[in-house]
């Protein structure tokens, strides 16, 4: 009888484990939810121009956060489809930003000049903002409606998830 009891109890905690394993697999699948709060961002701008705090913009603007690295290449083709659909979009309330993660400021200015990036870049030094939105990948694509919720989430980069983010850009007022 001892034995069956620690056999289960074996059997419970294994249980237990791979629930939580597999629990928090999901929420590091999926990131935020559409339609939840957006957690605040406050990054220094590359230009030296300040700080960027995305609760004074969401009050009036809607805002499309790229995460990206100059080091992976599916990011540099985020940022690339970006600055497209950007130039190709006639809502110009929209507000976008690229979110430097990890790299150093002054290696930075000197990709962005060389890449001519026409979007503003704000950098994430520590990770911090890229953790906030609960990733430790790039690229990551967020747009935030102006109430502050998440209306658009994307871990990675996909062909044609790029159409996706088009029409859901589209459809914003």
């Amino acid at each position: 009888m001892i034995i069956y009891r620690v056999r289960s109890l074996k059997y419970v905690v294994i249980f237990y484990f791979m629930f939580i394993i597999q629990a928090s697999a999901n929420t590091l699948d999926h990131g935020l939810l559409i339609g939840s709060t957006a957690p605040p961002v406050s990054l220094e701008s590359l230009s030296g121009s300040g700080f960027v705090h995305s609760r004074d913009i969401l009050k009036e603007q809607p805002m499309v956060l790229v995460f990206f690295s100059s080091e992976n290449d599916l990011s540099l083709k985020m940022v690339s489809d970006l600055h497209q659909i950007k130039a190709g979009m006639k809502n110009t309330d929209i507000q976008y930003y690229l979110v430097n993660v990890f790299e150093d400021q002054a290696y930075l200015k000197s990709f962005v000049t060389n890449q001519v990036y026409t979007i503003p870049v704000i950098m994430d030094r520590y990770g911090t903002a890229l953790k906030m939105f609960r990733s430790d990948l790039v690229p990551i694509t967020v747009v935030i409606n102006r109430g502050g919720k998440v209306s658009y989430y994307k871990q990675g980069y996909d062909d044609d998830e790029i159409l996706n983010l088009i029409v859901h850009l589209r459809s914003i007022k």
